[in-house]
């Protein structure tokens, strides 16, 4: 083999070699950086770190993004599709923002507990606005208790936008809506707190949206 060429192809697979560990310390380095963040509205996804470039999409509140970098102190540098893209620090947070979900999830818990008029412990015993005011108050949340009074907090919704953790306001009575046309609620001193299959079974007064 020609002394030159064998030269150049050493040289090249020397290039090729230390191209790649570059890459691979770079990914590394890249990978050991990230830190995660929590959407805490709808955000719109950006192409480059600029309100008015390109909005590739949109993600909603809750959703669980890895930041590589922050850009000019407002973008987070993310990726969307294998591309680098960017969402504006504003509307993350560190700690997982609490959902609707999460409010139904935490009320089943106390299903088979007693009910106790007047009461608001949810293992000793509750009513029904003692149950979804310390049901809230567990998520940060101050409500009054009094049934009526809750009818008239947070946001109103339709019946057919209802989603898990909106209060279910009757006349006279609340609940938690947990899906499926399922509510979970103190009922009354002979079956507790409960589960009920029906969130239509009496009449309803209105539907209450504490978190947005």
């Amino acid at each position: 083999m020609n002394r030159k060429l064998a030269v150049r192809i050493l040289s090249f697979i020397l290039c090729f070699l230390m191209t790649a560990g570059v890459l691979v310390f770079s990914n590394e380095k890249e990978a050991s950086a990230a830190y995660t963040r929590y959407t805490t509205a709808s955000v719109k996804v950006k192409a480059k770190a600029d309100k008015n470039s390109t909005t590739l999409t949109k993600f909603s509140k809750g959703k669980k993004l890895t930041c590589y970098t922050l850009v000019d102190n407002y973008w987070y540098k993310i990726k969307y599709n294998g591309e680098y893209a960017y969402v504006a620090k504003k509307y993350t947070t560190k700690k997982k923002p609490v959902t609707g979900t999460d409010v139904a999830n935490y009320a089943k818990r106390f299903v088979g507990n007693p009910y106790v008029y007047g009461g608001s412990s949810l293992t000793k015993g509750t009513d029904c606005s003692g149950f979804t005011m310390s049901v809230y108050k567990h998520f940060g949340y101050s409500l009054p208790h009094s049934s009526s009074g809750q009818a008239s907090k947070g946001t109103k919704v339709s019946w057919s936008n209802k989603k898990p953790g909106d209060l279910i306001c009757y006349y006279g009575h609340v609940a938690i809506y947990i899906g499926n046309n399922k509510i979970v609620h103190a009922s009354n001193e002979k079956t507790g707190i409960k589960i009920s299959n029906n969130a239509g079974y009496r009449k309803v007064r209105c539907v209450r949206r504490i978190i947005k």
